[in-house]
């Protein structure tokens, strides 16, 4: 073999590899590196070629990165001139400025475009293909195509055609103007194509894997599905507008209900303050609150519920005036206190809404803050919990009652005595929330217009229709306390099975949770707490209602008990029944503080059914927006 400093040469015959290793160690770090400076010098090509070849591809990679941040840069700055120039069009329709309508609806189609070409580029691509992130890009490349979609195929043309000024004129005057509603009409139809496909192709994209971007796709899709929702809404209810707004010099009569869902309700909660709106040629006035027992009464007389109703939701949903609503159907709870207003007051109401303090706090979003009489001011992030719970601490009854008639009649007295000045954008997407979550129910007299609402998901009805089946998760105080404020209910479902004869079997997970934590108080108000002889003072009563879908039935039902204080729970056993047809199964359910109940069961559908499942359930106060067991000090303000 040859020695160290000569020209290194290898023998691969075995003997040579024996004297080899005698004066040659590869894993001598010195030898190592005096090896590689000979191979430097010795004029070879292929290590210039990969070094060469290393450093290329690093500088590649920087200038790739770099032109890559550049493009991020460019898309960023265009997305910020989308949402400056989507502003001014909102500005401009409330102002019935053509021209600027015109110049912003260009606007964001210029930049969509702009976006949409850098998106497109061939640098853009080559990431599209790499690992991990490029599904991301994919998705930022389709938001891109649904922004020139949505710029060309609605705003562009909408402002164009001038109906966009039909919004500018929609209330004027501090009323309705009825005159601009077919205009408004052919501007909804116009841009409803382009949103639904957009909010269809939104909604089926991947989850992201970058957080930066699934926040863009998050507030990209719901933006755009919210806008979707309202639209699809709208529509049907429209043309009856004229007619429930009274067209024509005819006064219409609307009696609003405030719920109370600190002691709730199956689609509400006790209601203990009722006032009526009143509309002629779309001029509104907003009549007084008062206290339930000042204009029907607490109880005595029957509002007309069947016996069906009797017997599934109790006595008190017919004779309880602030109670009807424990009928998990809000056309009946319309009908019910039509009746009843009709015979203590002797007026024949045209319609009903509900509406509970989580709707009033998602109003305030666009409203800001409501100033009381009672030193509390109340705002978008704590009306609910202030209704609900806190002043309940704070005050006596009388004085809670008082409060929230105030509350609930000032601000929607603001809104519709200063039309002019209302965010409809941010008031419908108020409504389409509350609707989702069944806060907010609408029942009128008129047949074709409740059609209408039905349509629009507006009606809080149980549904018939096999091929779109529906279950329902329903309770109701059973305790006349103000509990329910620490309520939750979790629901779980599983993929649909399909059965032999056709139907689908969902597995259902429901877990009720008495979040209420008697450590976090020193004194608990009587108002507060349960009133019924036989429970503890932090207990929740609750009268429990599943209801199975149209032609379908509930099976396999199992409870688990989690957290209990060691005490046998004081439950009734099921009472199947039935209700307009529907399975309903009934029981009485007691939960100590901290304990929840999970009840498994599998809802089976009709045969046949071709959508999936979908599930209503009792509004109780949502987690995000709950405070459990926060501090309820006095506020200095408060008198």
């Amino acid at each position: 073999m040859t020695h160290r400093g000569a020209k290194h040469t290898w023998d691969s015959s075995s003997s040579n590899v024996g004297s080899q290793s005698e004066s040659f160690n590869i894993y001598d770090q010195g030898d190592v590196v005096k090896v590689h400076r000979n191979v430097f010098r010795q004029h070879n090509t292929w290590p210039w070629i990969i070094v060469g070849s290393i450093l290329a591809v690093a500088l590649t990679g920087v200038v790739l990165t770099v032109t890559f941040l550049h493009s991020v840069g460019v898309v960023k700055d265009e997305a910020s001139s989308v949402r400056v120039y989507a502003h001014d069009f909102l500005g401009a329709a409330k102002k019935g400025n053509a021209q600027m309508l015109n110049d912003s609806a260009s606007g964001v189609s210029e930049s969509a475009h702009q976006i949409q070409g850098e998106l497109g580029s061939p640098l853009w691509e080559l990431f599209a293909h790499i690992p991990f992130v490029g599904s991301d890009v994919k998705s930022m490349r389709v938001v891109a195509d649904v922004l020139v979609d949505v710029a060309d195929n609605a705003l562009v043309p909408m402002a164009q055609s001038g109906r966009v000024l039909e919004l500018s004129q929609f209330t004027h005057d501090k009323s309705i103007n009825l005159d601009a509603l077919p205009g408004i009409i052919v501007a909804i139809e116009q841009a409803s194509p382009a949103l639904s496909r957009s909010a269809e192709t939104l909604s089926n994209l991947p989850k992201a894997n970058i957080a930066q971007v699934g926040e863009i796709l998050d507030s990209a899709t719901e933006k755009v599905v919210v806008a979707d929702d309202l639209i699809k809404r709208m529509r049907p209810i429209f043309p009856y507008l004229p007619t429930l707004l009274g067209s024509g010099g005819q006064e219409r009569n609307y009696l609003i209900i405030a719920e109370n869902t600190a002691e709730i309700h199956s689609i509400g909660g006790f209601v203990g303050a009722l006032g009526v709106v009143t509309v002629t040629d779309g001029n509104i006035s907003m009549g007084d609150f008062r206290n339930l027992a000042e204009v029907l009464s607490y109880d005595v007389d029957s509002a007309g519920a069947t016996e069906e109703e009797i017997d599934n939701f109790g006595e008190r949903c017919d004779t309880h005036h602030g109670d009807h609503n424990v009928i998990p159907d809000f056309q009946r709870v319309g009908e019910l206190y039509f009746n009843i207003w009709k015979l203590y007051q002797g007026q024949e109401i045209d319609g009903v809404f509900g509406l509970d303090p989580v709707f009033l706090q998602y109003l305030l979003e666009t409203m800001g803050e409501v100033k009381t009489t009672f030193g509390v001011n109340v705002d978008d992030t704590n009306a609910a919990s202030i209704l609900i719970n806190k002043s309940l601490f704070w005050w006596k009854p009388k004085k809670c009652d008082d409060f929230y008639r105030e509350v609930a009649g000032t601000v929607l007295s603001d809104m519709l005595t200063d039309l002019d000045g209302l965010d409809m954008t941010g008031f419908f997407g108020a409504v389409s929330k509350a609707a989702n979550e069944d806060r907010c129910k609408i029942w009128v007299r008129d047949e074709g217009a409740e059609d209408a609402m039905k349509e629009a998901r507006l009606a809080g009805e149980l549904t018939h229709d096999a091929d779109a089946p529906l279950t329902g998760v329903f309770v109701s105080d059973a305790s006349v306390s103000k509990m329910s404020y620490y309520l939750s209910i979790d629901t779980q479902m599983s993929e649909a099975r399909t059965n032999e004869d056709g139907s689908k079997s969902y597995d259902m997970r429901v877990t009720f949770t008495n979040n209420f934590d008697p450590n976090a108080y020193k004194k608990i108000p009587a108002y507060v707490l349960v009133q019924n002889k036989g429970r503890t003072d932090y207990d929740l009563g609750e009268e429990l209602h599943l209801v199975a879908p149209e032609g379908g039935h509930i099976e396999n039902m199992q409870c688990e008990r989690v957290n209990t204080q060691g005490d046998q729970p004081n439950d009734s056993d099921w009472h199947q029944g039935t209700y307009q047809g529907l399975e309903v199964w009934n029981k009485t359910l007691r939960l100590d503080a901290q304990e929840s109940a999970v009840f498994t069961y599998t809802v089976v559908t009709a045969p046949g059914a071709t959508q999936e499942l979908a599930i209503r359930k009792t509004p109780v106060m949502p987690p995000e927006i709950a405070y459990w067991n926060e501090s309820v000090s006095k506020p200095a303000k408060a008198k």
